[in-house]
C-alpha cells in the first residue's frame, strides 16, 4: 500500500483560540488550571491571559512576530502560553532549568521580540542574564509600551506562525521548527471527537515540548481542568501520583517510560490511580509492559492511545487499545493516519514500497510545519515537494523514521534512518553532543550512543583524548552548562581507537558495553552520608548502595538528577545545585557539600 489516508475532518474551528473561548463562555467560573495550592477558573484565566495579551501588544508583539516563555512551572505558564496565543504571536519555549547560555542563543536564533518570564527564574540567571532580549515579567519588571493604541488583531487563525520550538540538531546547533496554528486547530478537533468533556487532565510535559500546547489547549477546548505538575512532581513518581489522586485525575498523556513507572508504583497504591480513564503515551515506541497490562487489566474501564508523530508534523496515528489488556501485544502497531495525515512509506527514489517491505515514512497532508527557523537549507532537505499529492504546492516531512505497512493499512515503525534517538521521551541528536565534546582541546574523537532499553535507558559518550584525558565529572560539567540534562551522557569511555566500518565511519554497533562499575560496597560513615545514599539507592530502585559508588555508573542519568536534588532537600534540609551531583555523583561527595553548604548557612 503507497498510502493510507483519513479524509481530513471538516475543520469547524477557525483560530486555536476557539475551543477555549467556548467554555470561557459556557462555563466561566468552571476551574480551567490548578497548581501547587493555586486555582483559576476559565474567566480568571481569560481576564489575566487577555491582560498579558494586551501588554504584548503594546510592546509590538503581534502576528509573526516571537516571544521567548521561560516562567516557572504553575498557572502562571498557562497565562503566559495563553497570553502570547491571544497576542497573535508565537511563543518560544524555554525551559527554567536548561543552561541560560543556551536559553540566550536560540532567543537570538529566533530572533524574539522580548521574553516573558518571572522574577524566580530571572533570579537564577548567570551575569549576563537574558542577553540583549527584552524582559517582561510576569510578577515584576515589564518594559515601557512602543505602541499608544495596541488594538487587537488576529490571533491563532490557521496560516499564522503559533510557536517555534528548538529540537536537538544534528550539526551541532538546535534547530527551530516554526509551526503554524492550523494543524493545532486540526488535531485538536480530532480530540474534541475522540476524548470525554470536562476531563481533569494532568499537565506534564515540560513547556519545550510540543506535547505541553496539546496538553492545555486539548483541556481547555473539552471545557476540563489541566493540573500542572511542578517540577518536583514531575520527577517524583510518589508526589506525581499522590497528585493525581489528590485532583482525582482522569487523563493523562505520558512518555512510555513515566507510564510504566506510574504503573509499577500503582501496584503498591492502587487508589491513587483509580480515577484514571484515559491513558495517553508518546515519545518512543510504545511497549506493553507488565506493570502497564496489569494496570489496564485491573482497569477494564481504562483505555490506552499512543500519539506518534514528531514536531515538524505534530500527532498522525493515535491506535488505541482496549479492554482485555491480558491480550494486547507487547509492541503495538502504530496505527492508521488521522487528521488528515498523509502517510507515505517510499524507497530511496521516493516510490511507494509494497506492503511489509520495509521503507522510510514521510507524511503529508495538513501536518507539516513550514520549517526550520532561519534555516533555508535545513529546510529544503526535510521537507519535499509531495509527488504523490495532487494539490498544489503539496508538501511532505522526510521523518527519518523506517516503518512498513502491515494487512489493512496500518503502519509498523521499525526505527531510525540516522542516529538519532528518544531517551525517557526526549528527541536527542548525538551529533550535537558529539560536536561540542570535539571542541575541547583534549577532545580528539567522540560517538554518543543510549545503552539499554525502558527505564533503564541512558547515553553513554565514547571518546579518544588529545593528550591527558578529562575526568567524567569534568565533561559532565562542561556539557550541563551548555545543554538540557537530558542530553548529558551518565557515562565516559574513553579508548585509544574506534572501531570502523569498511567505509572508515565509527561501527558504532562493535563499541564496548560500558563498564558497570564492581567496586568494593563502602559503608556510610555518618548520618549525612547514611541519608544521602539512601537517597541514591531509592531514585536507583537498589536496596542500598556504597557512599563511593558513583550514581551514573551504577545506572543513574541525567534525568534522575533533579530527582536526587529534591529528595536530598526533603531528607536534609539543604538544596543543593544540579551541578553538585555531575561534579560529585557519590553519596561520600554529596554528604560533603551539604556539610559545606551548613557551614556556610551558620
Amino acid at each position: 500500500m503507497a498510502q493510507e489516508q483519513q479524509a481530513a475532518p471538516s475543520r469547524s474551528a477557525r483560530t486555536v483560540l476557539e475551543g477555549f473561548d467556548v467554555w470561557a463562555t459556557k462555563a466561566p467560573d468552571e476551574p480551567a488550571v490548578i497548581s501547587d495550592g493555586t486555582a483559576l477558573s476559565y474567566r480568571q484565566l481569560d481576564e489575566e491571559a487577555e491582560a498579558l495579551a494586551r501588554d504584548l501588544r503594546a510592546l509590538g508583539c503581534g502576528p509573526e512576530t516571537v516571544v521567548g516563555l521561560c516562567v516557572t512551572r504553575g498557572t502562571g505558564l498557562a497565562v503566559a502560553v495563553l497570553g502570547v496565543v491571544k497576542a497573535g504571536a508565537a511563543y518560544l519555549p524555554l525551559d527554567p532549568a536548561h543552561p541560560a547560555a543556551r536559553s540566550r542563543t536560540v532567543l537570538a536564533d529566533a530572533g524574539a521580540r522580548l521574553v516573558v518570564t518571572d522574577r524566580s527564574v530571572s533570579a537564577g540567571l548567570d551575569a549576563e542574564g537574558w542577553g540583549r532580549t527584552p524582559v517582561y515579567e510576569l510578577d515584576g519588571e515589564r518594559p515601557a509600551p512602543t505602541v499608544t493604541d495596541p488594538g487587537a488583531g488576529p490571533a491563532g487563525e490557521a496560516d499564522q506562525l503559533l510557536y517555534v520550538i528548538y529540537t536537538s540538531g544534528s550539526t551541532g546547533r538546535p534547530k527551530g521548527i516554526a509551526m503554524q496554528s492550523g494543524p493545532q486547530i486540526t488535531l485538536l478537533d480530532w480530540c474534541r471527537e475522540h476524548y470525554a468533556e470536562r476531563p481533569v487532565a494532568l499537565q506534564y510535559f515540560p513547556v519545550t515540548a510540543d506535547v505541553a500546547f496539546l496538553e492545555l489547549m486539548s483541556t481547555w477546548w473539552l471545557g476540563g481542568c489541566a493540573v500542572v505538575a511542578t517540577e518536583p512532581e514531575r520527577y517524583d513518581i510518589e508526589a506525581l501520583a499522590a497528585l493525581i489522586a489528590r485532583h482525582a485525575v482522569s487523563k493523562v498523556l505520558l512518555p512510555v517510560v513515566a507510564l510504566d513507572e506510574l504503573a509499577r508504583h500503582s501496584r503498591s497504591a492502587p487508589d491513587q490511580v483509580a480515577t484514571l480513564r484515559e491513558l495517553i503515551t508518546t515519545g518512543d515506541r510504545q511497549v506493553i509492559t507488565p506493570a502497564v497490562r496489569d494496570l489496564c487489566d485491573q482497569h477494564p474501564e481504562m483505555f490506552l492511545d499512543n500519539h506518534y508523530g514528531s514536531t515538524e508534523v505534530n500527532v498522525v496515528t493515535a491506535p488505541r487499545l482496549t479492554a482485555p489488556a491480558a491480550e494486547w501485544p507487547d509492541h503495538p502497531l502504530t496505527g492508521r493516519p488521522m487528521s488528515g495525515a498523509r502517510i507515505y512509506v517510499l524507497d530511496a527514489n521516493l516510490s511507494p514500497v509494497p506492503p511489509n517491505v520495509q521503507g522510510e515514512i514521510y507524511v503529508g497532508g495538513g501536518p507539516p510545519a513550514r520549517g526550520y527557523a532561519g534555516r533555508p537549507g535545513l529546510t529544503a532537505a526535510a521537507f519535499l515537494p509531495d509527488p504523490h499529492s495532487a494539490e498544489p504546492g503539496a508538501r511532505m516531512y522526510r521523518t527519518g523514521d523506517l516503518g512498513r505497512w502491515r494487512p489493512g493499512g496500518v503502519l509498523e515503525y521499525l526505527g531510525r534512518v540516522d542516529f538519532q534517538l528518544k531517551l525517557h521521551g526526549y528527541r536527542i541528536e548525538p551529533g550535537e553532543i558529539e560536536s561540542l565534546l570535539r571542541e575541547r582541546a583534549d577532545v580528539e574523537r567522540a560517538a554518543v550512543l543510549r545503552i539499554g532499553e525502558g527505564q533503564d535507558a541512558y547515553l553513554a559518550a565514547y571518546l579518544i583524548a588529545d593528550g591527558e584525558p578529562p575526568t567524567p565529572s569534568e565533561l559532565r560539567e562542561y556539557l550541563g552548562l551548555r545543554l538540557p540534562a537530558p542530553m548529558v551522557p551518565s557515562t565516559y569511555v574513553f579508548l585509544p581507537e574506534f572501531p570502523l566500518t569498511d567505509t572508515g565511519k565509527v561501527d558504532r554497533k562493535a563499541l564496548p558495553l560500558p563498564d558497570g562499575g564492581g567496586a568494593q560496597w563502602v559503608a556510610p560513615r555518618d548520618e549525612t552520608e547514611r541519608a544521602a545514599a539512601e537517597v541514591l539507592a531509592q531514585v536507583l530502585g537498589r536496596d542500598r548502595i556504597g557512599v563511593t559508588d558513583d550514581f551514573f555508573r551504577q545506572g543513574g542519568h541525567s534525568l534522575l538528577v533533579t530527582q536526587v536534588v529534591h529528595r536530598l532537600r526533603a531528607a536534609l534540609g539543604v538544596q543543593l545545585p544540579m551541578r553538585a551531583v555531575f561534579e560529585g555523583p557519590t553519596a561520600a561527595a554529596l554528604a560533603k557539600e551539604v556539610r559545606r553548604l551548613r557551614e556556610e548557612r551558620g
